[in-house]
């Protein structure tokens, strides 16, 4: 679960790169908080898994954090 959850963050960064570097935009790509937060789901499991109920709340919290952010930006007007 781990190496998944690994995978999907730099997938996310690697969509980010693509909206800054290639898009030249400062905007942030919506696929960055939806992988994160994928990334994180897998790293609560594997913590769970491991019996680090610590790090488990710590990965929820950043996986619920990063699914706040994809709801604002798939909500959010465009200006």
């Amino acid at each position: 679960m781990y190496l998944a959850g690994l995978i999907f963050t730099i997938i996310g960064w690697l969509f980010q790169l693509y909206e800054t570097l290639i898009k030249k935009t400062r905007n942030i790509n919506i696929f960055l908080p939806l992988a994160y937060f994928i990334a994180c789901i897998l790293f609560g499991i594997s913590s769970l898994t491991a019996g680090d109920v610590f790090y488990a709340i710590i990965d929820a919290v950043c996986a619920l954090l990063a699914l706040i952010a994809f709801i604002v930006l798939i909500t959010r007007k465009k200006t």
